[in-house]
């Protein structure tokens, strides 16, 4: 008897597509295997996907890029839909607002404090060199912590008023909510968790980070399926193309 491969998800931590595609395999409750993406060394990605972005999937013989990974998981396991009926654009559309919109947001609030999530002092001291390539040096943005933390609450407030009188965006879990998620997750990495008074908010990252089957490992804030290899893959930032994920 032949038995399907599982699916092997290539994931950087702080990035917000692989949170998005981490919680669309955890609704699905499709078990797999997590291989980790350092920051700074990308040779088993190269070698296992022959590309160089994260997300990515390997499942059997066949490589999955980022791009296509929410249609694929759907083609996987079809329900529950990640594109609920009739409003498939909306769901759509959503996601693609975490990611452009919510995450080009809250990434400058935190990024001076992504590096502890790095075990690697290399990786860490790599991911700010980089960083502040383009950003400007780490003091400079920790000097501006409470403008850049300004910008970001308007974005929470109206993903708050969204949850009034539903517990997801479109009534029922769907690729909306993984996106916004996504969009979120460097904030939550950082954090935890938005401010209390975003109170709708809170509730509904803790029902997002719920989805999973119960008995497999922690993943980001909630069960989600996966096994973790720590061999070191890599990372992307600099030289990426147009549309291509960010972190």
């Amino acid at each position: 008897m032949n038995v399907a491969p599982r699916p092997v998800l290539y994931s950087l931590r702080p990035s917000h597509y692989c949170a998005c595609i981490e919680r669309a395999l955890a609704l699905k409750g499709i078990r797999f295997d997590t291989v980790e993406v350092p920051y700074h060394d990308k040779r088993r990605l190269l070698r296992d996907t022959h590309q160089d972005y994260a997300p990515a999937m390997r499942h059997g013989h066949r490589i999955v890029a980022w791009e296509d990974l929410p249609r694929y998981v759907e083609r996987l396991a079809p329900a529950p839909t990640l594109y609920p009926p009739g409003r498939a654009a909306l769901a759509e559309t959503l996601e693609n607002w975490g990611h452009e919109v919510l995450e080009a947001r809250v990434w400058p609030a935190v990024v001076t404090e992504i590096g502890a999530q790095f075990r690697d002092p290399v990786e860490a001291w790599v991911f700010e060199e980089m960083q502040s390539r383009t950003r400007g040096s780490f003091d400079s943005l920790r000097a501006r912590r409470a403008e850049l933390d300004a910008a970001v609450m308007p974005h929470f407030e109206r993903i708050d008023r969204m949850l009034v009188g539903r517990e997801y965006l479109l009534d029922q879990p769907s690729l909306a909510d993984c996106g916004v998620y996504g969009g979120l997750w460097p904030w939550l990495l950082a954090r935890g968790s938005a401010p209390a008074r975003f109170g709708r908010l809170n509730r509904w990252i803790a029902r997002v980070q719920g989805w999973g089957t119960a008995g497999d490992p922690p993943g980001r804030g909630g069960p989600d399926g996966r096994r973790r290899s720590t061999a070191p893959v890599g990372r992307r930032r600099g030289g990426t193309p147009r549309g291509a994920p960010r972190r």
